[in-house]
């Protein structure tokens, strides 16, 4: 190959085969690269150039999957789906489902996700759903979301039982919860219960703060005493229950003289 040819290709090779801004950079013209084409030699280096940009795109394709990128392993399996035959294609489709249900938080994201890459219906999808459960014993999204509630309300039960947890931070963040559960639970009888579950938490929250209301409406602890009570670390019982103490002792002093 002459000096330009050679220019030509490694440009190529460098800027992910752009013919633009290889022409650009080493001065050849359009005609030129046309012309060079005709040439086995030219043609070869041209088809390394190729090859290194789908081995460059592949292998950051390849970081973004294993990273879990959802988005990257739709893209992957699209490119996939397009080139593969009925055998390949099934084996596609199944792996997609195992790695959605795996990612994603719920099962109706796995459906949707699945009916574009493949293109399938939904009773389709949810069908390749429930199987490739069952083939893989794998859980669902609802079930790993049901666990990690389950391992909140634990931990908020310790909180509250350990004092560091007001009852309405607890009731506030259980209302938090099943908010999202009515909009994503995976069943519809799921997300009625969640709704149910809305309005009862919304009750409670009235009552506590109705409640709590009153209370400091007909609290007649004076300020002092509320001051003594949050320096000492004790309650206002507490502290009232101190000052008759020490007024008792000087008393039952005189007393005994």
């Amino acid at each position: 190959m002459t000096n330009l040819q050679s220019e030509l290709i490694e440009a190529l090779k460098g800027n992910g085969c752009n013919i633009s801004s290889a022409l650009k950079k080493t001065g050849a013209t359009l005609k030129q690269y046309n012309d060079f084409m005709l040439l086995p030699a030219f043609r070869e280096g041209q088809k390394e150039a190729e090859q290194l940009k789908r081995d460059y795109s592949n292998s950051a394709f390849m970081k973004l999957i294993k990273a879990g990128e959802k988005q990257a392993i739709i893209e992957h399996q699209k490119m996939l789906r397009q080139s593969a035959d009925e055998v390949s294609l099934k084996k596609i489709q199944k792996e997609f489902m195992r790695v959605m249900i795996q990612l994603a938080d719920t099962k109706t994201l796995c459906i949707k996700e699945y009916c574009s890459v493949f293109g399938t219906s939904q009773k389709m999808s949810e069908k390749q759903y429930t199987a490739v459960i069952a083939e893989y014993n794998l859980e669902t999204p609802f079930e790993r979301s049901k666990k990690i509630k389950k391992d909140r309300e634990s931990m908020m039960s310790t909180l509250f039982d350990a004092g560091k947890l007001s009852e309405v931070d607890m009731y506030s963040r259980m209302l938090s919860k099943s908010l999202y559960d009515s909009e994503n639970s995976e069943y519809p009888s799921e997300r009625s219960k969640a709704r149910a579950d809305v309005i009862s938490i919304n009750q409670r929250l009235d009552e506590i703060q109705e409640r709590e209301r009153r209370e400091l409406e007909s609290d007649n602890t004076s300020l002092v005493d509320k001051l003594d009570a949050a320096l000492s670390g004790s309650t206002p019982e507490e502290v009232e229950i101190l000052k008759a103490q020490f007024i008792q002792g000087p008393m039952a002093i005189e007393e005994d003289e």
